[in-house]
């Protein structure tokens, strides 16, 4: 048996494979803006908004600067998610300043199967129409 290439089959499977990236990319996103949109059950501090988030939460909402910063947007050919023009918050969440406690977020979102089962099914949901 030998082995044809289809141009056609392939241009048509990595259209679809771009669709379902895509797809992923903005579920993403949009399960991280769920995640960082309010207050959490942790302390409430005197000066900001919203009570903060508790340890192992998702960091609370306070200034708003890092939720409006959450997006999907292609970077040449692929898709990405995260904080786009991130503010300081971006970084001094995930990595603090020695005797500051940390509030991942991003690395929070990569290992949460929640998320992760969000993206997969947006991503099947385009490959299998």
């Amino acid at each position: 048996m030998t082995w044809t290439e289809n141009p056609q089959l392939r241009a048509m499977l990595l259209a679809r494979a771009a669709l379902a990236e895509k797809a992923g990319a903005e579920e993403a996103a949009a399960f991280l803006r769920e995640k960082l949109e309010g207050a959490g059950t942790g302390n409430k501090w005197p000066g900001l908004p919203n009570t903060s988030s508790a340890p192992g939460e998702y960091p609370a909402e306070q200034s708003g600067k890092l939720l409006k910063s959450i997006d999907a947007q292609p970077m040449g050919q692929f898709w990405a998610f995260g904080s786009f023009n991130a503010p300081v918050e971006a970084f001094a969440l995930e990595y603090p300043a020695p005797g500051r406690t940390a509030r991942p977020w991003l690395s929070k979102m990569l290992a949460d199967p929640d998320a992760r089962e969000r993206v997969m099914h947006a991503m099947w949901e385009v490959m299998r129409h």
